[in-house]
């Protein structure tokens, strides 16, 4: 009876444990997709700016590549 109830109290801990775990990842996958949202989101600003700096200049070849990047980044 004693290993039983050993064997239900270990099993209902090992399902506690691996739900929390779940939860763990899943909080770690939302806050690491939020990272890299903010992250691309400065890439595209920096990278628009510079595109309106090469504009400005009337430097088309840094236009030319820097729009290259900006589509590539955008797909």
């Amino acid at each position: 009876m004693n290993n039983d109830q050993s064997f239900q109290q270990n099993t209902k801990a090992l399902v506690l444990y691996k739900e929390q775990q779940a939860k763990v990842s899943v909080v770690e996958m939302y806050a690491q997709m939020v990272l890299d949202e903010m992250e691309f989101n400065q890439k595209v600003k920096q990278l628009r700016s510079k595109i309106d700096a090469s504009l400005d200049a009337r430097d088309k070849a840094r236009f030319m590549k820097l729009t290259e990047e900006y589509k590539t980044l955008m797909r």
